[in-house]
């Protein structure tokens, strides 16, 4: 399991960096995609902003400079939307589409030739909202739903190049990104559509190492046969 090529965006923090810290202690030569530089020592750092296409083919083509091919790619970096549906802006909505299903889109596309060299394999991050319906989060709900569903397709469509594709789905994490979102959650949501929300926020979060050891399996010799799965790790909200 060790001495792989393993590609991780959102490396900065949360789960992300807690994946490229599990790669990295496996013996693996990480390379940690990110547009903040805070990732783990002993990784590589490559700077990246994986909703804007041309940053994502640039930062690829720089980690195969770099290491000299890719055997896992982790597509960790997200955005968290909460709010009224009729807030969320064209500006918000494109965002965060960029980087939850545009980000892996592109990603697994630029990566494609290196993981057909390697018979590598790839682990999206989607949420609790790809799989089941969230209230107060329509936007991010609609780009975890289609990062979920790229997985099924790309897991069928890329087996006879023998790449797993497989996905996690956290529910609430313990992040500064979930905590954030805890701390400025309205007091004024219908009690009818948000109390299954509220009682998972802050209470009974999984840790990012949880998460990060589930990319793991996923990425393992263990999970040779395991592909087009949508894991989920959410304490039973879904």
């Amino acid at each position: 399991m060790s001495n792989r090529v393993v590609v991780v965006t959102g490396a900065a923090s949360g789960i992300g960096f807690a994946t490229a810290e599990r790669f990295r202690d496996l013996g693996d030569t990480v390379l940690a995609l990110d547009i903040a530089t805070s990732v783990p020592e002993g990784v590589t750092f490559v700077k990246c902003d994986v909703g804007d296409k041309a940053a994502v083919d640039a930062a690829i083509a720089t980690c195969v400079a770099e290491a000299g091919r890719i055997d896992v790619l982790a597509n960790v970096a997200g955005i968290v939307q909460f709010g009224r549906f009729e807030s969320v802006t064209e500006e918000l909505f494109d965002r965060v589409h960029a980087v939850d299903v545009k980000g892996p889109f592109f990603l697994v596309q630029a990566a494609l030739p290196h993981l057909r060299a390697s018979r590598g394999c790839v682990v999206n991050v989607s949420s609790v909202a790809g799989r089941v319906p969230q209230p107060y989060s329509a936007a991010y709900s609609a780009a975890k739903g289609g990062l979920t569903q790229l997985t099924k397709a790309l897991a069928l469509e890329l087996s006879p190049d023998g790449i797993r594709v497989n996905a996690v789905c956290p529910g609430t994490v313990d992040t500064p990104l979930v905590a954030k979102v805890a701390e400025t959650y309205p007091d004024d949501l219908d009690p009818r559509v948000s109390d299954r929300l509220l009682a998972m926020l802050p209470g009974a979060a999984s840790s990012p190492a949880e998460i990060a050891a589930t990319i793991a399996y996923l990425a393992s010799a263990e999970a040779r046969m395991i592909t087009g799965a949508i894991v989920a790790h959410d304490g039973g909200m879904g």
